[in-house]
């Protein structure tokens, strides 16, 4: 019987998942605040809002997730220069340190992903997965990318 796509993906997501947490465990830092700190890496000064909104995440919950990624001194909040009742989130040097190691961990979980498979399957594999999301950009086209 052949095995779903689904079934693979699902299965591939938890083992990432499971990769992320123990490796982000190591840095001081939650799993689910990997993705603000990859936005934040990639867009040093955006507001508050504009994360939420990159991230499509309500403003309270990206208000908390800020107040986490602060008080454990990956970002700094900064006045707008342009506007003083608003605020800038940058990284701080900690938080670029995060930042760094995240964009490894996706790295080498793909390394560890594909280490069963030759170097023209993997290749293939990064090929048809590509292909694969790429019919189904509609489903996407609205969101931002936040991928290291």
């Amino acid at each position: 019987m052949e095995e779903s796509i689904s079934r693979c993906i699902l299965a591939l997501k938890r083992d990432f998942s499971q990769f992320c947490a123990r490796e982000l465990a190591e840095m001081g830092l939650a799993q689910g605040l990997m993705f603000f700190v990859i936005y934040l890496g990639r867009h040093p000064g955006t507001s508050p809002g504009q994360l939420a909104a990159a991230l499509q995440a309500d403003t309270g919950h990206t208000a908390r997730s800020v107040e986490k990624l602060v008080q454990g001194g990956f970002v700094e909040r900064r006045r707008n220069p342009e506007d003083h009742r608003a605020f800038q989130l940058r990284l701080t040097p900690r938080g670029e340190e995060a930042f760094a190691g995240i964009r490894g961990l996706f790295a080498r979980w793909d390394g560890e992903a594909v280490q069963g498979l030759s170097p023209g399957e993997a290749r293939e594999l990064r090929r048809l997965l590509g292909k694969l999301v790429k019919s189904k950009e509609l489903s996407f086209q609205d969101r931002k990318e936040v991928t290291p």
